[in-house]
């Protein structure tokens, strides 16, 4: 009567564990298998949105202006450079312009890109990147900027033809472009080329004399002094 007896589970109640301890494990398995599919896909749409195509140069359809701008108010009150002929869309004349403080103006050059319906839907384009560097060549102070149109990976796939107003007559980011009215400005030579590449971040990295040989593999577009 002391001793213990050896009491053995059904068959049955061995297979309903066994069955219960597969579906547990199936379940695990199926919540990574969604999530990292949904990581995957995540991270697919996030490089495809971020990832920018550099577009060949066309000067056909690609081309600068220079123009002027005046330290002027605008619609709040603050003054800023604003080209002088519009404002806040609004036709501005020269006259007023000089009331409102447009006689301290400096030149600018702007990005103008004219592409017809189907160039448009070709070329996809929807961002301008750009970047520039003051560099010493031959004892004198150069101002050489690169830009250039690019593409989302994602529009090239599945397609879009919206161009904002910033990208078709856009301003080349430059120092000039912010500086106080008051600081005592002098004309530099600038040299603007435009350099086929997706990352103009990369050039930061660079020497000045590595930077001044990326025009090697780019197109002059304007030279002069501004």
């Amino acid at each position: 009567m002391t001793e213990d007896l050896q009491v053995e589970i059904p068959p049955a109640e061995k297979e309903i564990d066994f069955l219960k301890k597969l579906k547990a494990s199936m379940r695990r398995k199926y919540v990574i298998v969604t999530l990292s599919t949904c990581a995957i896909l995540i991270g697919t749409a996030f490089f495809l949105k971020r990832y920018e195509i550099p577009v060949p140069y066309d000067p056909d359809c690609m081309s600068t202006e220079l123009y002027t701008a005046a330290f002027i108010p605008n619609s709040r009150g603050l003054r800023e450079w604003q080209y002088i002929g519009t404002v806040d869309g609004q036709k501005t004349d020269p006259a007023e312009a000089e009331d409102t403080g447009g006689d301290q103006t400096m030149e600018k050059i702007r990005f103008v890109l004219n592409l017809s319906e189907e160039q448009r839907k070709a070329m996809k384009i929807n961002n301008f990147t750009s970047n520039g560097r003051t560099i010493r060549r031959n004892d004198k102070d150069v101002r050489v900027v690169y830009y250039c149109y690019t593409r989302k990976l994602w529009n090239s796939l599945f397609g879009s033809s919206f161009i904002s107003g910033f990208v078709t007559e856009g301003d080349i980011f430059e120092e000039s472009s912010s500086r106080n009215a008051n600081e005592d400005y002098q004309p530099i030579e600038r040299e603007i080329y435009y350099l086929p590449t997706g990352n103009m971040d990369r050039l930061d990295g660079l020497s000045d004399e590595e930077f001044d040989a990326q025009k090697e593999n780019a197109e002059l577009v304007w030279s002069g002094v501004i």
